[in-house]
């Protein structure tokens, strides 16, 4: 990620909160620390200088990520916005972040330690490790949402790579399917008013017009790549009506893809990739991610 910055600039890299009320406590344009930030050599070694006079000026400021932004502030930099850190200030489920990520690289995850293992069934370390044999394999791609369509069975699907797959039931259009998932509460608990520096949907579609399928494995050979993801079933949540086949029947899904360069234009100037889809079997079904056309649109819609 950092590839594509002059490193003989002054550049101050990070991301804020995902909670509104604490970047209005500390600052929207503060990199918050537990998600990590990156400062240039250059910057370094000047703020290395100044820093022991700019400290003395603020004693009052909690946390060393608010003295840093100040010091900075000072000299004239401000923060350039990264989205794949994440201070996660949230309590409850990663997922709807996770599976929304945005069109950048998932550089940190803070908090881990409050919040639910972010695969089921696994402790959160185990849940890590696992993120991490896809992670290791291609990192760039780690958790990047890619949209595709099957017109044939009406499903809209929504993969975020390395981590789960969702398959609707229906027409559902890239806005709606990009819009994260509150599967979480706000950092203060309040739920009366769940601001988050992100729109949010809730989830109102059942078992029989939704399935979710977690990473299971991570094969490779040179720049091929192939994750296998399995179904999640919920105890007490099983389809027990005559919904869409496809969802009912679909067991494991596998993807297809090639290793994103970090110094390609994909990571310059992300665009979302298209994918095709073909069912091999009643319950299996295989996604190929892939570069879009210059004018193709990822849509239902022929």
């Amino acid at each position: 990620m950092l590839g594509k910055y002059d490193h003989n600039e002054w550049y101050y890299i990070g991301s804020n909160s995902e909670s509104y009320v604490q970047n209005n406590y500390f600052s929207f344009d503060m990199a918050f620390g537990g998600g990590g930030y990156a400062i240039s050599q250059p910057l370094a070694m000047v703020l290395a200088r100044v820093l022991d006079s700019c400290l003395m000026r603020y004693p009052s400021l909690y946390g060393s990520d608010a003295r840093i932004f100040s010091c900075l502030a000072e000299l004239g930099v401000s923060l350039t916005h990264e989205p794949g850190f994440h201070q996660d200030d949230l309590w409850g489920n990663l997922f709807g972040l996770l599976s929304s990520h945005p069109l950048s690289p998932l550089l940190s995850l803070h908090h881990i330690e409050d919040v639910q293992s972010i695969f089921p069934n696994m402790t959160k370390i185990q849940a890590l490790q696992h993120l991490f044999k896809a992670a290791n394999v291609d990192p760039a791609r780690i958790s990047q949402q890619t949209i595709c369509y099957d017109r044939e069975n009406s499903l809209s699907i929504a993969v975020a790579w390395g981590y789960a797959i969702q398959v609707y039931e229906g027409n559902i259009k890239v806005p709606e399917l990009i819009t994260v998932l509150r599967s979480f509460d706000s950092w203060d608990k309040d739920k009366r008013r769940p601001y988050f520096m992100f729109k949010t949907k809730v989830e109102s579609r059942g078992p029989c017009k939704k399935m979710v399928a977690f990473l299971d494995s991570v094969d490779s050979n040179g720049d091929k790549v192939w994750t296998n993801y399995t179904r999640h079933r919920v105890v007490g949540k099983t389809c027990t009506k005559d919904g869409n086949k496809v969802i009912k029947n679909l067991e494991e899904i596998r993807v297809h893809s090639s290793k994103l360069d970090t110094y390609t234009r994909q990571v310059r100037a992300p665009r979302r990739h298209c994918c095709d889809i073909s069912l091999s079997s009643q319950n299996s079904m295989d996604i190929h991610i892939r570069p879009c056309g210059i004018d193709e649109l990822i849509t239902m819609s022929p």
